[in-house]
């Protein structure tokens, strides 16, 4: 161990060593440590754990550096991605100001581990990061590694030498961690909670959902007595049947792009909560299924820094100008927000055009596809 090495000094190796992107938004107490460990810094907390779930599902191990207050803006994705599940390991290096000494607020992060039923380590320890990756693969979900500012600064415990090697869970090798997809929401929820028990042994209260009362194994949607489809007459039928044809695969959204990862369509990998799409698919593949209302509601950020980056992303927006999931609540039309990315709009009736236009791209591309819902919207169909 170097001498005078300090707790800031460990986390930068042992970051470095064991992942294999690292992303940050900087903030005092992790400010210094982020630019150190060499992490992109992405324009929100939100986007910079949906790109680092994109790495996961691609196999690469992904840490995200934030301050505390930054773990209230990614708190979605961060239970999403319990119920959902992961691949390669993801691990939020957390940095908190008990004191209050540089924020406006005094929170303690740890208590996200019973929010999201996640495994978290406190404090600055030699094995700590690797020990984090390896419970996030162990468990399927991200792991959270709180520290401070004083742990930070202290000198590092003495715990022998510093190896450059960090060790693999067996689960990275799996082709996927993710929950089947014919599953409901809350089979998934139950899965999660599943080794909750396992975690809690560790300190972490359990995840407060019960097992399913009617049966021990989680239930699918015709067992439940309904099933998730496209409307009869949605205009965005044709469009999802030639997007499965074509053995494409997307990042779904939440809403309407869901149906993308279910029978007869399938071609949908998974999905991280509203707005998710964008950064995930940054990330781990070519194609970003979402609709108008989950793009403006917090898509868009992503979108801008994939323009910004020149990523190669196709991202397809269903524009209905409503939310057909939740009453057909009116939704501003997103291309007047879209300047920046230049995109292809087509009519939902011209599948012509779209074919034209749906191919994967070696630099951003955003298609707009403009249809109307069915007037009449069976919420028994449709709603989740």
């Amino acid at each position: 161990m170097a001498v005078n090495e300090n707790g800031e000094d460990l986390l930068v190796r042992t970051i470095r060593s064991c992942a294999d992107r690292i992303y940050a938004v900087p903030g005092y107490p992790v400010s210094s440590l982020a630019e150190r460990s060499g992490a992109r810094f992405v324009i929100n907390e939100k986007v910079a754990l949906e790109r680092a779930i994109g790495d996961s599902l691609a196999g690469r191990r992904a840490c995200v550096i934030v301050k505390h207050v930054g773990m209230n803006a990614l708190v979605d994705p961060l239970v999403h991605a319990t119920f959902q599940g992961l691949n390669a390991g993801v691990v939020i290096v957390c940095g908190d100001d008990p004191t209050a000494k540089n924020t406006m607020t005094v929170q303690d992060s740890r208590y996200f581990g019973p929010v999201a039923s996640i495994p978290v380590i406190s404090g600055v320890s030699e094995s700590g990061v690797s020990d984090a990756f390896s419970a996030s693969e162990e468990f399927s979900r991200v792991a959270l590694l709180r520290i401070t500012a004083e742990e930070m600064r202290s000198p590092a415990p003495e715990s022998g030498s510093f190896h450059t090697t960090c060790s693999r869970c067996s689960a990275q090798s799996r082709i996927s961690g993710l929950a089947g997809s014919d599953l409901t929401m809350y089979g998934r929820a139950v899965r999660a909670a599943s080794g909750s028990a396992r975690i809690s042994a560790a300190g972490l209260a359990p995840h407060p959902l019960p097992p399913a009362p009617s049966s021990p194994a989680p239930q699918n949607r015709k067992e439940r007595g309904s099933t998730l489809g496209l409307c009869a007459a949605c205009p965005f039928r044709p469009h999802f049947e030639l997007m499965a044809g074509k053995g494409l695969s997307a990042i779904c959204d939440t809403g309407c792009s869901l149906i993308a990862m279910n029978p007869p369509y399938s071609f949908g990998v998974a999905s991280y909560g509203m707005g998710s799409a964008v950064a995930v698919a940054a990330s781990s593949g070519d194609m970003a299924l979402i609709g108008d209302y989950a793009l403006l509601h917090s898509g868009l950020q992503a979108l801008i820094e994939v323009y910004q980056e020149g990523l190669p992303l196709l991202c397809i927006v269903m524009v209905n100008r409503c939310m057909g999931m939740t009453g057909g609540q009116p939704v501003p039309d997103p291309l007047p927000y879209l300047g920046f990315a230049d995109p292809q709009v087509c009519d939902a009736g011209d599948l012509e055009q779209f074919e034209r236009l749906l191919s994967i791209p070696d630099r951003p591309k955003t298609i707009l596809i403009y249809g109307r819902c069915p007037e009449v919207i069976d919420h028994e169909t449709v709603a989740c």
